[in-house]
């Protein structure tokens, strides 16, 4: 049989057969989840994070050699500590996704007001966050009035999954890639706010220190905020003991003077060091499992 023979197979079967299987459980959880309280559901979530942190052997030794590099003052006990709370924390996370109008009711929001000054002044702008605590309950309200963030993400591999999980969001829905390059534009241009978790690896991007390493760095959050002369504002939304969310907004990012080669640059160096900032307050709530650093770190 060909190689693409069992290719077309392949992809027949992905399509017509694994994907939908995959989708009817997702969708049978979320429907459970959704139908418990909130509360219930977050600790239900937390018990199947757990459990499938126990199998994901490989995912697990990414998430330590993360955790040596930005914690080497730790002992090996207090990362491996970490990894499983991540895992818990994640697992409340995706069980808490059907809740997400409930949360942000329930959450305390700080520095809301430098998004409302700057939305009144009719300027649009950015917003940069990380894979940290629980984002979706602001990209999936509106923060205040009519005024919703516009998340730029990478769709879902299983189709049936993106439509679940991401399709459901409020506001413009941005993919990644050129097309979406050229629907940040265009929010932009209709005084809107585009949010970009900045914190993964991207193999194209430009070399930024992170927990003392270089780390390939996604520019576009920098770079198109200079070409548009539109601020970019750093938020995150950390889990708290109680279960509640706190969402905090900081003032916009000083920019660097106008006509600075490495203008870009130096904005992505402030970015990573806050990111840096908070993932070292609440370790166990960052997705540590990612290769975040150069290859030759995880061979």
């Amino acid at each position: 049989m060909s190689r693409e023979i069992r290719q077309s197979r392949r992809h027949f079967i992905q399509r017509y057969v694994t994907d939908p299987a995959v989708a009817a459980v997702a969708l049978l959880f979320w429907g459970l989840f959704k139908i418990l309280p909130v509360r219930v559901a977050s600790y239900a979530g937390g018990c199947l994070g757990a459990l499938a942190g126990y199998f994901a052997f490989r995912r697990n030794r990414v998430g330590l050699i993360n955790l040596r590099i930005a914690f080497p003052e730790k002992t090996e006990a207090e990362r491996r500590l970490i990894l499983r709370r991540m895992w818990w924390h994640w697992g409340r996370f995706y069980a808490e996704m059907p809740h997400g109008k409930t949360l942000y009711r329930q959450a305390d929001v700080i520095g809301l007001d430098y998004l409302k000054q700057a939305a009144a002044s009719g300027r649009g702008g950015f917003v940069c966050s990380a894979h940290l605590g629980n984002w979706e309950p602001a990209v999936s309200e509106p923060l205040f009035d009519d005024f919703y963030l516009n998340p730029v993400y990478r769709r879902a591999n299983n189709p049936w999954l993106d439509k679940l999980m991401f399709q459901r969001r409020k506001g413009v829905l941005i993919p990644k890639g050129v097309s979406g390059a050229r629907k940040i534009v265009e929010v932009i241009h209709r005084k809107g706010y585009v949010v970009m978790l900045c914190d993964q690896k991207l193999r194209e991007g430009i070399s930024v220190p992170f927990f003392g390493k270089p780390a390939m760095t996604a520019p576009a959050i920098a770079a198109m905020a200079l070409r548009l002369k539109v601020p970019v504002f750093m938020a995150r939304s950390i889990r708290q003991p109680d279960g509640r969310l706190r969402i905090e907004v900081s003032p916009a990012l000083e920019m660097p003077p106008e006509g600075m080669p490495d203008a870009a640059y130096q904005i992505m160096c402030r970015i990573n060091q806050i990111i840096e900032g908070w993932i070292r307050e609440n370790p166990e709530q960052w997705l540590w499992i990612h290769r975040r650093f150069d290859k030759s770190e995880y061979e």
